[in-house]
């Protein structure tokens, strides 16, 4: 439907974040997103791993959920973010990311991918 470009961002620890992006057909078209459901998740590196929880034959992801959610359904937009108190508690240093629709029908397809930079916010610790 679309192709894929990995989206760099940055965000500061003790802020809040957030990003809109907005999804088009192939004939640049805005995608109609009623009634999908998006998600995401961050993590420091794609195949992080919980150690304490995980077992040989279960693993357990070490994952950050970012807030999700559809802001135009009928213009195809979408919005991940963090609050502040959540990203008060990041490490300083590079997350990956990823973003995945559920669609109508049920189906998921990856929409968004890439990195997130954080940094420390001096001020939110003033």
């Amino acid at each position: 439907m679309f192709s894929q470009v990995p989206v760099l961002l940055h965000a500061s620890a003790g802020a809040d974040f957030s990003k809109t992006f907005y999804i088009k057909n192939d004939d640049y078209s805005p995608r109609n997103l009623e009634r999908c459901v998006v998600t995401g998740a961050m993590a420091k590196h794609p195949k992080a791993l919980n150690a304490h929880l995980s077992t040989s034959t279960e693993p357990v992801w070490k994952t950050i959920p970012l807030s999700a959610s559809v802001t135009d359904s009928l213009g195809g937009g979408y919005s991940i973010g963090l609050d502040a108190s959540t990203s008060l508690q990041l490490e300083e240093g590079k997350y990956f990311y990823n973003v995945i629709l559920t669609n109508v029908d049920g189906s998921k397809e990856e929409v968004a991918t890439g990195m997130i930079f954080i940094d420390v916010a001096i001020a939110a610790f003033t």
